[in-house]
């Protein structure tokens, strides 16, 4: 049975990009470089991006999606290494003949994944907005801010981090979900008293 658009896009959305890499033998580090599979690399020149985002080496040019990856990684065409994700991940792909209660659960996965994605380009960008004011501020021990920043700056490190390696249990760690919106109310009210807040993208 040969896969169709949606089914591509299911696999895409439930494997990342840093999860494949890792399962296969190539773990990047905590800026996403790792050692590129496609040439003789002595130093890490592929970027590993996380979720649905793909890859790219800066040396020899391959990039692409998951599914490239692994096509590329084991010499598949785009449908055998799709199969091969559904297969080595155990993946629920199943789109013809479904029941009531299946299609119902498959379209709250694909509701769950859209949400995974939008909350987290909205963390990811407030996050890193308060990482740099609390860069800023820890660089002047006169600066009023100072004790935040020592404070708060590996607590924020920690949170991008998770981001991009346990997206699906910080979604559902309500506590972890409810300090993003305590940190953009933060972001909103810094030096309030002389006017010099940041403005969060997105």
């Amino acid at each position: 049975m040969r896969l169709c658009k949606e089914e591509y896009r299911e696999i895409k959305e439930m494997v990342g990009m840093r999860q494949a890499a890792g399962f296969y033998g190539y773990h990047p580090d905590r800026r996403g470089n790792c050692i590129c599979p496609f040439h003789q690399d002595r130093h890490p020149s592929m970027k590993i991006y996380p979720h649905d985002r793909g890859y790219y080496c800066f040396s020899c040019g391959s990039g692409g999606d998951v599914i490239n990856f692994v096509g590329r990684l084991y010499g598949l065409d785009n449908e055998q290494a799709a199969k091969k994700l559904i297969n080595d991940f155990s993946l629920p792909i199943k789109t013809e003949g479904l029941s009531y209660k299946e299609n119902r659960e498959r379209s709250k996965r694909i509701r769950k994944q859209k949400q995974m994605k939008e909350f987290y380009t909205y963390a990811k960008n407030i996050l890193s907005v308060y990482r740099q004011m609390l860069c800023d501020a820890i660089r002047n021990p006169e600066d009023p801010d100072f004790t935040e920043a020592c404070q708060e700056l590996s607590i924020v490190e920690y949170r991008l981090s998770c981001l991009d390696t346990d997206l699906e249990d910080y979604f559902n760690d309500e506590k972890a979900v409810r300090k993003i919106g305590e940190v953009r109310e933060r972001i909103t009210g810094w030096h309030e008293g002389t006017g010099a807040g940041r403005t969060i993208p997105g």
